[in-house]
């Protein structure tokens, strides 16, 4: 999980551990992480044995991954760790919001999010004056955290809503020769969440007047910034380009989401962001990315890749079904992209709720199709222009709203 949160130092951790069995923090961060991790990557299976012990009689991944949150939590109780200024005092509530998120207890992933941050403000990591005279890998370490820091913060701001307070205060932390790639793909994932600042989420912009931050050409401006990169390097870690790609799919639809509540949108078919029928290009977009990774790699992001996906899907159902104007052409491919999305949510790990509303809108619809046992490729998706026309015809007739 290491090109996921890039701030572990297992070998020093390790060590840690071994040569002071007294170093309270020091287990309550290993807890944490492990806590964190089999959060993240809990098995989809929901049944009550599965959440306990499997059928031999060993503990489950969720059950295991809920005793190493309870032991992060007794080793925090054990030392003051309000007053301490380790790095280790912002880690620590750091994965263990991501244990909680990924169980869905909100409010408390929420808290331990906030506290993360106000400890990194009150130890000065927001300021570059902090790290002057750091060596070199004590610094990369604390940039890292701070700039892990200002990507979760947004991406639970931008699903839940909540405030954010750290802001692009201090540099990127610099490539090494041993992890030069995993730096290279963060740096980039930083950079995509930069981009919507002062648009889908308020920071120092929040004075400014609504109108001007949702202007139609600073909106323009974002999308053409977040489609720079139409492909990522194959050469990167996959869980990394996963969450890279994705991100940076579903960071235009919200965009667009956004274009569409503030600027006067166009009917026209083409690949314009300020066009109606833009979330079928992105959707397309962002399964060409799925299909280049394992479906491991998506896993590994635990139920917040779900979210995203979830997200991307039902604008897409939204284009389908309130866009008339998409050209037979279109209207194929984003059927088909729109059945694909839905293979992929069935099979992640994480809450069905979200996948459960889409089946409830595409049968009102008339778009529910019979599941299929095997991921098409993006090459393959097309229908016979009879039963294209036929279904067009059936949601044109279904009594839906336009968009316009």
């Amino acid at each position: 999980m290491y090109p996921v949160w890039p701030v572990i130092d297992s070998e020093k951790l390790s060590c840690a551990i071994g040569a002071d069995e007294n170093d309270h923090e020091a287990y309550a961060l290993a807890f944490a992480v492990c806590a964190g991790t089999g959060a993240q990557l809990q098995p989809k299976s929901t049944t009550q044995e599965w959440n306990t012990f499997n059928l031999s009689g060993e503990m489950s991944p969720i059950a295991l991954a809920d005793r190493f949150a309870a032991e992060a939590e007794r080793c925090r109780s054990r030392y003051d760790y309000r007053e301490s200024s380790t790095i280790e005092s912002i880690l620590v509530p750091l994965f263990l919001h991501f244990y909680y998120g990924a169980k869905e207890k909100r409010q408390t992933a929420s808290f331990l999010l906030r506290e993360s941050v106000s400890l990194c403000q009150i130890n000065g990591m927001d300021k570059e004056d902090t790290y002057r005279h750091l060596n070199i890998s004590e610094e990369s370490y604390r940039r890292r955290t701070f700039w892990l820091l200002y990507v979760t913060e947004r991406g639970h701001a931008m699903q839940h809503g909540t405030p954010i307070c750290l802001t692009k205060s201090i540099s990127l932390p610099s490539n090494d020769t041993q992890s030069s790639q995993v730096l290279e793909a963060f740096h980039s994932l930083v950079q995509l969440f930069a981009s919507v600042d002062g648009v889908l989420v308020d920071s120092d912009a929040a004075s400014q007047k609504h109108d001007n931050r949702c202007s139609r050409e600073r909106l323009v401006r974002i999308q053409h910034e977040l489609r720079r990169n139409d492909q990522w390097p194959m050469e990167w870690n996959e869980t990394q380009r996963s969450d890279v790609s994705i991100t940076q799919q579903w960071l235009r639809m919200l965009v667009w989401q956004l274009s569409l509540s503030n600027v006067t949108m166009s009917s026209e078919p083409g690949d314009d962001s300020m066009s109606f029928a833009y979330p079928a290009h992105v959707s397309r977009d962002a399964l060409r990315s799925i299909s280049t990774v394992s479906f491991d790699a998506l896993i590994a992001h635990g139920p917040g890749m779900q979210v995203k996906i979830c997200d991307i899907t039902n604008t897409l159902l939204d284009v389908i079904t309130c866009v008339h104007s998409l050209p037979p052409d279109m209207f194929i491919q984003t059927r088909q992209i729109l059945h694909q999305f839905c293979c992929y949510l069935a099979k992640l790990n994480g809450s069905q709720e979200g996948l459960v509303q889409i089946r409830k809108r595409l049968i009102e619809s008339n778009l529910m199709v019979e599941p299929v046992l095997e991921l098409r490729e993006i090459s393959e998706l097309h229908y016979d222009e009879d039963e294209l026309i036929n279904d067009k015809e059936n949601i044109s007739h279904n009594g839906e709203s336009s968009l316009y």
